[in-house]
């Protein structure tokens, strides 16, 4: 993450209930904001998508080049977060495609059908001079 530059994050969470889903993945979103040292500028935190996992993965192929994971900056799933430079390498028939489409792939692909997937912007306050 970049101090003063958008960051787009993907929050797999499997819950029943809509507010459920909403309110642990902005737990995740604010558990980020710890862990990464950077302080979120909260009013600039938008929920940007929801889709469910069984959705996405009617129209989801295997990764032939870098897809929706060219717009995700990071990746929590299972309680774990992935990013480009850390997360599981590409298969050995990957079509060609980075290890980081296919951590979103698996990630969607893994999710149980329930599952929902929120993509959030957050922005990282520029660092005080």
């Amino acid at each position: 993450m970049v101090p003063g530059r958008r960051t787009t994050v993907m929050v797999v969470v499997e819950r029943d209930e809509p507010e459920h889903v909403l309110r642990e993945s902005m737990e995740w979103v604010q558990a980020f904001e710890r862990d990464c040292g950077l302080v979120l500028d909260t009013d600039a935190t938008e929920l940007y998508g929801v889709a469910l996992a069984a959705d996405l993965k009617d129209s989801l192929q295997p990764p032939r080049d870098g897809s929706v994971a060219d717009y995700l900056d990071f990746i929590c799933v299972a309680g774990r977060w992935l990013e480009p430079g850390d997360c599981p390498a590409a298969p050995p028939d990957s079509n060609g495609a980075p290890a980081w489409a296919w951590a979103y792939y698996e990630s969607v692909m893994g999710a149980p059908d329930q599952a929902y997937c929120t993509i959030w912007d957050v922005m990282p306050l520029p660092v005080a001079a």
